[in-house]
Parts: structure tokens; sequence; C-alpha cells
């Protein structure tokens, strides 16, 4: 499965790189932290996962996930 490790360059590379990929890793991790102590994700049963290599890699058919908000732990 080479050919799927080298098939996502969401930002390109070289010469050519976005000049802008640092920022946007940042703030996808700040958006995914504040999201996972928010909420519960969970697939949905049954589901399975296939990798389709575009321009960048995404799931084939998509992936559900059943999403609950967490409840805050008292301190």
């Amino acid at each position: 499965e080479d050919s799927v490790k080298a098939a996502y360059f969401p930002f390109s590379a070289g010469p050519r790189v976005c000049i802008g990929n640092h920022f946007a890793m940042m703030e996808m991790q700040i958006v995914l932290i504040t999201a996972l102590q928010r909420l519960r994700f969970s697939t949905v049963a049954g589901q399975q996962v296939e990798a389709e290599p575009q321009i960048t890699l995404r799931p084939k058919h998509g992936i559900h996930l059943a999403l609950e908000q967490r409840v805050a732990a008292l301190v």
C-alpha cells in the first residue's frame, strides 16, 4: 500500500508548498482538541472504512459517526 502512503499532500510540497500550512495544522489541532473535550465520537456499528486516494486521501464512502455531548466532570 505504498501508493496510499504517498497519496496525502494537502499543502503540496517543494518550492510550491502552501505558505499557510503550519497555521492551518495548528488551527486544526485546536479545533480537534476542543471537539474531543466536548464530544464523544463513536463509529456507527458495522461500518467498513475504505481509503480512496484522489488529490487528497479520503474515505471512499465517508465515515458515519455518532456524537454525544460529554458530561462535565465534577472537580
